[in-house]
């Protein structure tokens, strides 16, 4: 599947410093990032298993569906924001909730802050 060699290539890359600040496990089912239990019953080894605090998906549809259940099922705050343009986009449902809203645009505000002080850097 074309998810899983996307996860393992993201996998090598940090591994190999080509993304950094971070560690990156995976591919992992859901239940094997968010529960430590559920990876040790199958015998999953992976740094991040059970303690996964991003989760990427493979595309939109699949992003909705464990957002939605996330935030309405188990009632979990979340961020919800667009990667890869010019500046962080924000990408909220008209029934989050206001704490999600606000952890959306903090971030938002944080991610443009960090890129604007890497680009900084970079010219020094």
């Amino acid at each position: 599947m074309p998810a899983t060699v996307d996860a393992a290539e993201l996998v090598r890359l940090n591994q190999k410093g080509g993304i950094r600040n971070c560690l990156i496990g995976g591919p992992l089912a859901l239940d094997n990032a968010l529960f430590a239990e559920a990876a040790k019953v199958k015998n999953i080894v992976d740094p991040v298993a059970g303690k996964a605090d991003i989760l990427l998906m493979p595309n939109i549809e699949a992003g909705n569906i464990c957002y939605k259940m996330l935030a309405f099922i188990c009632q979990s705050s979340a961020a919800g924001l667009v990667l890869g343009a010019g500046a962080p986009v924000i990408l909220t449902s008209r029934s989050d909730n206001e704490m999600t809203k606000l952890n959306s645009i903090i971030l938002a505000l944080y991610l443009a802050a960090r890129k604007n002080q890497m680009v900084t850097e970079s010219e020094q």
